[in-house]
């Protein structure tokens, strides 16, 4: 049994997402200079409920049993 948890990567794949990845990296960087003045924290309501979800999401992924449906 190996010791070693290897990943076969596509590199042609791994470009192409990469590319994809950078575009809209750029669209979002031109969008938040263009529009500088729609810049606003995220309200504490909004990290709370994010929180939230995140725990029930943990919590899921705990839970052994499986559903079938």
């Amino acid at each position: 049994m190996s010791r070693f948890n290897a990943q076969v990567v596509c590199m042609a794949a791994e470009r192409d997402a990469q590319k994809v990845k950078k575009a809209f990296l750029q669209l979002v960087h031109a969008d938040l200079i263009e529009n500088t003045e729609r810049i606003e924290p995220i309200p504490a309501a909004l990290l709370t409920r994010m929180q939230r979800l995140r725990a029930r999401a943990r919590a899921n992924r705990n839970c052994s049993d499986l559903l079938e449906g």
